[in-house]
């Protein structure tokens, strides 16, 4: 069995088990696993070449405990990128993040404090130099206004390099937008964006500065819930897109997306 098929049934088997402790408690109480949101995302690159021709994610927010307004929380989600640089239909990386957090509710802002973590892998070629990265940061995010009856919401997050091998980032400014532009019912047509700017410095194999990365995102959702469906058209820019060097690409993605959420903000659009 290979290294990508362990760690993905290692991650489902966990995700088995956080299910199965979910528990339901008073409103006064603290509670352990009052939600759990998982997330499966996959899309074809366009235009498609050996190292980049379709991508899938498997994750889920866990929030772990809930006591009034505050919420301790656990993201980890597992990207892997597929190509055909010997097979026709091979992983070329397996890249993982695994973030912890405290939020606090304000009303219908929430601001949280967080640890992410970044790690990136070669599958199946020789990999020397280690990839990873950490960050610790603040972010805030928040729901539309009820008046303007649209599902969505928006996020700004910073965030400071606590270690960072291979990449040289020194810290990270992110903000996401999502908002129904026509409405009916469960259905509705979005768009959302994603912008992304690094602090860095050239390093061996990656010889750039500080950098943006910007996603764009337009489909057709329907919700059930707290669980959303989406098929999307993007348009992706992306810096360091190869793990051992840097690589700038351009490219249109076409997929779907599950996810459920507690509230109505973006989701994660890049691992990173």
């Amino acid at each position: 069995m290979s290294i990508l098929n362990q760690r993905s049934l290692g991650l489902a088997a966990f995700l088995s088990t956080l299910s199965a402790l979910q528990t339901p408690a008073s409103a006064d109480d603290a509670r352990f696993l009052p939600f759990m949101g998982p997330r499966i995302e996959a899309a074809r690159y366009a235009p498609a070449n050996e190292e980049f021709a379709w991508v899938g994610w498997i994750g889920v927010n866990v929030d772990l405990v809930e006591k009034g307004k505050w919420s301790a929380y656990f993201d980890p989600n597992f990207e892997t990128i597929l190509g055909h640089r010997v097979r026709s239909f091979e992983a070329v990386q397996a890249n993982y993040s695994l973030e912890v957090g405290a939020r606090r509710d304000l009303g219908a802002f929430r601001v949280t404090t967080f640890f992410h973590h970044v790690s990136r892998h070669v599958q199946d070629r020789e990999k020397i130099q280690v990839v990873d990265w950490n960050f610790l940061g603040a972010a805030f995010d928040s729901p539309w206004p009820r008046s303007w009856d649209r599902r969505g919401g928006y996020a700004v997050s910073l965030g400071f390099a606590t270690l960072s091998s291979g990449v040289q980032y020194n810290w990270e400014a992110r903000a996401a937008l999502d908002i129904d532009l026509l409405k009916r019912d469960s259905k509705a047509l979005f768009v959302l964006a994603d912008v992304r700017y690094v602090n860095a410095e050239a390093s061996p194999g990656f010889a750039r500065g500080s950098f943006a990365d910007f996603r764009g995102e337009a489909g057709y959702r329907r919700f059930g819930g707290s669980t959303e469906f989406a098929l999307f058209a993007a348009y992706e820019h992306r810096n360091d897109a190869l793990i051992p060097r840097s690589l700038v690409i351009d490219r249109a993605l076409f997929g779907f997306r599950i996810r459920a959420q507690r509230r109505p903000t973006p989701p994660m659009l890049a691992l990173p």
